[in-house]
């Protein structure tokens, strides 16, 4: 576990509006997991300014895929948009 956190960015009915509970607790979890890598990716690296935050990165597992947002400034990943993949 890291002091990472991670956040909706603009906010969850944005991000997640209109999935069911059971889906967004799935979002959530994945959110906690990739904030926790983070962290340990980031053990050892000092705070640049010029390196701030990244650029959007994705994440797949399962039907979910995350596009998100490093902050470094804050030990913040930031969850921009959320694809749930529903098979036909």
């Amino acid at each position: 576990m890291s002091d990472w956190t991670w956040e909706y960015n603009p906010n969850a009915e944005e991000v997640v509006g209109g999935l069911a509970d059971e889906q967004r607790a799935v979002v959530e979890d994945i959110a906690r997991r990739v904030a926790d890598a983070v962290g340990v990716r980031r053990i050892g690296h000092p705070f640049d300014i010029q390196e701030s935050a990244s650029g959007v990165r994705t994440y797949a597992e399962g039907n979910v895929m995350l596009w998100y947002q490093e902050d470094y400034r804050d030990d913040t990943v930031l969850v921009l948009r959320v694809q749930l993949f529903v098979p036909e």
